[in-house]
């Protein structure tokens, strides 16, 4: 069984909904016919919120459990909301051009990638299936603190069902770092751990990155209340149009 199948039936417990990302999305996509594709959706907990206020919301993910999981909630969605089986790197394949009003890329999804060069063609992707006025979301772990401050652990997420511990060992040689993570199921003490490679990506890599796929207007921020991003912000924050 993989790591996320196995954490499945406790995602929610681990990632609540986030009432700030829902404020910010709408901030920035005002508009209620507005169609949005929510990358990394996970069970999907942000697509189901965000179709309380959009018609149209479409779910991608690579874990077939989380799909699974979210077709499920999604039967009592008031708006439209679908999910599908999707890598971030295939979007031309999937989605026609100029078709979407915002692309969602929350959760440090993006730095799943492999590389720059991954990087650069899903922003490319992005930027081809947008409309000509469209937004792309992002958000990831501020890296530039990360590296810079030598941090090698995250906040532990605690609550009555779950503990989920989250440490970096940060491998220049090859520029990844492995998060590493050990979920403690409260009710059974059961213990799942799991080791992923994450590239850490610098704001201004994503920046030129950004500017290459054609976006030419771009807001950074520290957080979901929207304020200046620094060295000090717990995350890295991106709206580009």
């Amino acid at each position: 069984m993989s790591f996320y199948q196995q954490i499945a039936p406790y995602y929610h417990h681990i990632f609540k909904i986030n009432d700030k990302q829902i404020d910010f999305v709408k901030s920035t996509l005002p508009t209620s016919d507005s169609k949005l594709l929510d990358i990394g959706c996970g069970i999907g907990t942000l697509s189901l919120a965000l179709s309380n206020y959009y018609q149209n919301v479409v779910g991608i993910d690579m874990d077939a459990e989380m799909i699974r999981v979210a077709k499920t909630k999604a039967k009592d969605a008031l708006n439209s909301v679908q999910f599908h089986e999707l890598s971030m790197l295939k979007l031309d394949h999937f989605l026609a051009k100029h078709s979407i009003d915002g692309i969602i890329c929350f959760g440090n999804t993006l730095v799943h990638l492999n590389s720059l060069s991954e990087i650069n063609n899903f922003l490319q992707q992005s930027k081809a299936v947008l409309k000509p006025n469209g937004k792309l979301l992002l958000q990831i772990v501020n890296y530039d603190k990360i590296l810079v401050k030598n941090i090698r652990q995250l906040p532990t997420i605690e609550n009555d069902e779950i503990i989920f511990e989250r440490n970096y060992n940060y491998h220049s040689s090859g520029n990844k770092i492995d998060f590493n993570t050990r979920l403690t199921i409260k009710s059974t003490q059961q213990i799942i751990e799991n080791s992923i490679p994450l590239l850490p990506l610098l704001k201004e890599q994503l920046a030129s990155l950004l500017n290459k796929a054609g976006f030419r207007n771009c807001s950074f921020y520290g957080n979901f209340n929207m304020e200046a991003h620094s060295i000090d912000s717990p995350a890295l924050i991106i709206a580009a149009e």
